[in-house]
């Protein structure tokens, strides 16, 4: 994209108008494909390896982690993206590359949310919809409990199911009555099974036809005595149909007369089945729409940056370097990604020997020439990235690594840690 510019201008270009070119290249017709076809097989991928085994899924689901050209190292993904991170022994913690991390959290395994009560119950509905998955599957009957009218609303439909079943049980009935349809849908069988009578009954009729047949099949014959009026005269001839024979003789000759003879009928022909506790199935690895919305957005945005620097050499790196420099809090932070890395060293005129020193030599060197916390100020990362884009049109040429640790090293390096740039200008 923006061919023949030369890569200042094409940067410049891309600073005033990226927010256009990336909507207009994201909207291309293969991009547009892409993800139509992944956002319709997410929701058919049931698990971590279903994921590995499609690589057109995978592939954009890596680029989206600037990791697309790891795609064929399935046996390593899989670790990374199975285990928990914040465990010491963890694949993906003792990678020094920050990507595999960010993989890693976002796929890691369930996890406890670390809020008390209190702080559950202070939650704003969009820091509730912020939460992911895996914390929400961790969840404590107390976390749930403290959850209030007003905030069941904000959970989407996927959390709702991620809930563990034991924990859902201790809403009350307000809580339950404020799930709507998408939320009740969502229940499942083993959710169901888990409540009491009157946490059932406090299901809103106009709610309760969202219910399927696995669901309707949970209900024990106690849950189905339970039932309102209401919600029995809301139920579906579908839903009625959904009843087994030994679900059929649980309800009270009074409900019998409510649900009408049609409904009636319907249950004199209920088929024998036996009865079974649901389980709580896996979680699919794409079940979190967030993370699906994410992926998409965050794998356009590297397509994007890669077409740019295809056509102007450095420019995917000065795009980059823009997008994630505020996220930079240290020096070793910094060093573990190569991308920003090369890019601070070409805007503070180091030569590209410099990557031939030691860890401890980058380091003290950066940190002498390098105010970290100039990555935090937005205007010092713009003049930053376009140092870094103006030296690479120059290319002058860089010193050999041999002469930063022979033949008067220690003045060469002393020369480069002694001065510090400024962005200020």
């Amino acid at each position: 994209m923006l061919p023949g510019l030369g890569g200042a201008a094409a940067l410049a270009i891309a600073e005033r108008q990226g927010a256009a070119l990336q909507a207009r290249f994201a909207a291309r017709r293969d991009n547009a494909a892409e993800v139509a076809a992944f956002r319709e097989a997410a929701p058919t991928i049931a698990d971590i390896d279903r994921l590995l085994s499609d690589r057109r899924a995978l592939r954009l689901v890596l680029e989206a982690f600037q990791l697309e050209g790891e795609v064929d190292k399935r046996a390593m993904l899989r670790r990374v993206m199975t285990e928990d991170p914040t465990e010491r022994t963890s694949l993906a913690a003792r990678l020094a590359d920050p990507r595999w991390r960010a993989l890693a959290n976002a796929f890691a395994p369930a996890r406890a949310l670390e809020l008390t009560p209190e702080q559950v119950t202070a939650q704003t509905p969009e820091a509730l919809r912020q939460i992911p998955l895996n914390r929400i599957a961790r969840m404590t009957t107390a976390q749930v409990v403290a959850l209030t009218p007003q905030q069941m609303p904000a959970l989407s439909p996927q959390q709702v199911a991620a809930i563990p079943p034991e924990a859902i049980a201790g809403l009350g009935p307000q809580e339950i009555a404020a799930l709507d349809a998408r939320q009740v849908a969502a229940l499942t069988p083993a959710q169901l099974r888990g409540l009491l009578g009157f946490q059932v009954a406090a299901i809103e009729p106009r709610d309760i036809v969202a219910l399927g047949r696995d669901q309707l099949r949970a209900l024990t014959p106690a849950q189905l005595r339970s039932l309102t009026n209401d919600q029995l005269r809301a139920l579906r001839p579908e839903q009625v149909g959904a009843f087994t024979a030994g679900q059929a003789a649980g309800f009270a000759p009074g409900q019998l007369k409510v649900l009408g003879p049609a409904a009636r009928a319907i249950l004199s022909r209920a088929e024998s089945v036996p009865d079974s506790i649901p389980s709580t199935p896996l979680r699919p690895p794409l079940a979190e729409g967030a993370l699906v919305d994410r992926i998409v957005q965050d794998a356009m945005t590297n397509r994007y940056e890669r077409a740019m620097g295809e056509a102007n050499p450095g420019l995917r790196e000065a795009l980059y370097f823009r997008r994630m420099a505020a996220t930079v809090q240290t020096i070793p932070q910094l060093m573990a990604d190569r991308a920003l890395t090369e890019v601070v060293r070409g805007a503070l005129g180091l030569p590209r020997s410099f990557g031939a020193l030691t860890f401890e030599q980058q380091r003290d060197l950066l940190a002498r020439r390098l105010d970290v916390k100039d990555l935090q100020d937005p205007a010092k990362v713009a003049r930053m990235a376009g140092r870094y884009m103006a030296q690479l049109q120059a290319a002058p040429a860089a010193p050999s690594a041999l002469a930063l640790f022979q033949g008067g090293s220690a003045g060469a390096v002393a020369a480069l840690a002694g001065r510090r740039v400024s962005f200020t200008a």
